[in-house]
């Protein structure tokens, strides 16, 4: 299976759309990748896979059909590498790899008692995938580069990191994703200080952040904040009762 991901020319996220067997490229509402530009004809053009390569044909636009700045003739041959060009719009094929049910760094010569932590997806098709985190620093995203690889279509090619820190606790940051990166659910605008026990959700997958055996560490969890807090709310209450 393919992604298409589409830009608009300041290279802002326009769209991402799968492609298992072809998508259709035009100005109207029928098409599976509708680009609302004048440049953009009614029917355009069509991307689709023939015998696992993946094509894209221009139905006689009036603008043109354009791979890395020469325009296309008919049909023609897309690579990962190349570049599409549709009116003012620019669009990439990605190919989604199926990662293993461990995914991540799980899979490298690295004993599991070293992970300092681990992910596990707790909804929808990919639940019950786990990722062990090694690094001091893990980028999450759906491409296979990343630490902990994520093949679904809200998660970002670089959608997060996750920060270890000295005193067991994480900084999880949003990498300027498309869905968002969310926290015990709130979405992220800054890091935020996250531990082993919060629910963390990239794009529209939900996870929950556990210590490498799957356990919440009542030692370092985000209880605390919650503790502080009722604390200080019988302060409060106490403060104001002497004042009256």
């Amino acid at each position: 299976m393919y992604l298409v991901v589409v830009n608009d020319e300041r290279g802002g996220l326009v769209c991402e759309r799968e492609l298992r067997s072809e998508l259709t490229i035009g100005r109207t509402s029928e098409n599976g990748i509708v680009l609302p530009s004048g440049a953009v004809s009614r029917q355009h053009a069509t991307i689709y896979i023939d015998h696992g390569s993946v094509f894209v044909v221009d139905h006689q636009s009036a603008n043109g059909v354009y791979i890395n700045g020469e325009r296309v003739q008919g049909t023609s041959q897309l690579n990962p590498e190349d570049l599409l060009r549709v009116g003012s719009f620019q669009l990439m094929i990605e190919e989604m790899v199926e990662v293993s049910d461990r995914g991540g760094y799980q899979t490298a010569v690295v004993h599991p008692n070293q992970a300092h932590g681990k992910l596990m997806i707790t909804s929808g098709a990919h639940a019950g995938k786990e990722f062990l985190l090694f690094e001091p620093i893990s980028v999450v995203g759906r491409t296979q580069e990343n630490e902990v690889t994520i093949s679904d279509i809200s998660v970002s090619r670089r959608h997060a990191l996750i920060d270890r820190k000295d005193d067991g606790s994480y900084i999880i940051s949003d990498q300027g994703s498309s869905n968002g990166t969310f926290v015990r659910g709130k979405r992220l605008r800054n890091g935020v200080r996250a531990f082993h026990g919060d629910k963390v959700r990239f794009g529209k997958i939900e996870c929950l952040l556990v210590d490498p055996s799957g356990k919440v560490n009542p030692s370092s969890g985000s209880w605390k904040i919650y503790v502080v807090a009722g604390v200080l709310a019988v302060l409060v209450f106490i403060l104001g009762q002497l004042l009256q």
